[in-house]
């Protein structure tokens, strides 16, 4: 699900510059457009808890996850900025409905394998991002139409998770007693979560979105600006940050045994915060890429690890999860305006480093309550 999810995800962007020649738009409208990707996800990670609070994770993860991929063709289908605004609206909120709903299953996995795997489902995301990049890449290269390639990609996608359902865990867990949550009784519904223990989530997902979105989006866009190199040269820039992403999650859950998913937090916030510093400063374009290289390895465990915190936090309800997402997609609507204002007033390298640097900085100091030792069971 996680790479049904990430080559959903990826599998329409590098068509973008086709999409907006299709319907005639500048630069500023087709950021405006895009906003609704933002926006409806925004919107729906506040309703996902309760979601999967309601139906479980696995039902709630196929029925959201298959519903992405047969909607995705419209977003190349629609003849209008506006259609495409409100296509990307429903794709966002299903993606936030997704986004809590299968971390919810990786949660229960990792509870029951009694070892961290978080990292490793995100590593997937990644591998399901690449593909369906290249996928696209290749058709556009081949003049397939971009509504052609959605619609196959999602027929494709939605299969594939209705396929691939049957081995979801059928279980959620049952409520318990915990810290930073409050009884609702023996009703059998999941128990309110503290508000301050939220709002820090929220925050705190809001803090690793503008870590993770510039280095991410505008790392490209960075060689340029500092090196003055063509774009062939520049897209290695993302791809550096992509790699040291993707090794990270790969090795981050040994990581996390071996030092506790805290400590681990606190050193990818630190090796994130060195990377920007590095990409930022040093004078020639390996040395940026290395920088990038080491921004990715350091920022790759924040989600899943920030995740696992989540729901650990409230013992058996997603809304710590459903408030971590609602933060980070609060993050990523911030980062690319912060981005351009600070950029176009200044360099893509300083506003890199102020927002994304500054972020990492707020990461690092951050301090989530610890969870006590409550043991969760799981029911039908």
């Amino acid at each position: 699900m996680f790479f049904v999810n990430g080559a959903t995800f990826a599998s329409w962007s590098p068509r973008l510059p086709e999409v907006q020649a299709d319907l005639g738009i500048s630069d500023a409208a087709l950021g405006l457009t895009l906003l609704g990707m933002s926006l409806g996800g925004l919107a729906s990670s506040a309703l996902s808890g309760r979601l999967v609070d309601r139906r479980g994770s696995r039902a709630s993860t196929v029925a959201t996850s298959a519903a992405m991929s047969i909607w995705l063709p419209l977003v190349g289908l629609a003849p209008s900025a506006a259609l495409v605004f409100a296509a990307l609206l429903v794709l966002g909120a299903l993606d936030g409905l997704t986004d809590v709903a299968m971390n919810a299953q990786a949660i229960e996995l990792q509870r029951r394998s009694h070892r961290s795997i978080m990292t490793r489902f995100h590593a997937v995301w990644s591998l399901g991002a690449v593909a369906g990049g290249i996928v696209a890449s290749r058709a556009a290269a081949f003049g397939v139409s971009v509504g052609l390639q959605l619609a196959v990609t999602g027929a494709l996608l939605s299969s594939a998770t209705i396929v691939f359902a049957r081995w979801l865990l059928p279980f959620r867990p049952a409520p318990t007693a915990g810290t930073g949550a409050t009884d609702a009784g023996s009703s059998g519904r999941p128990m309110r979560t503290a508000r301050p223990v939220l709002v820090r989530l929220f925050l705190v997902g809001t803090a690793i979105a503008l870590c993770e979105l510039p280095p991410n989006d505008w790392a490209a866009l960075l060689v340029e600006d500092r090196f003055d190199v063509g774009p062939g040269r520049a897209g290695l820039g993302f791809v550096a940050v992509a790699g040291g992403m993707l090794v990270g999650r790969v090795l981050g859950d040994r990581v996390a045994d071996r030092l506790g998913p805290e400590r681990t937090r606190c050193g990818g916030a630190a090796l994130g915060g060195l990377g920007v510093l590095l990409a930022t400063t040093l004078p020639t374009p390996a040395l940026a890429g290395a920088g990038l290289f080491v921004t990715g390895l350091g920022l790759s465990t924040l989600f899943p690890l920030v995740f696992r915190a989540a729901s650990e936090l409230t013992h058996g309800s997603h809304s710590g999860m459903a408030a971590f997402s609602a933060g980070a997609r609060a993050g990523f609507l911030l980062a690319s305006p912060l981005m351009g204002i600070l950029g176009g007033a200044t360099s893509v390298a300083v506003a890199m480093l102020l927002v994304a640097g500054t972020a990492s900085v707020v990461v690092l100091a951050a301090r989530l309550p610890r969870p006590a030792a409550t043991p969760i069971t799981y029911v039908r």
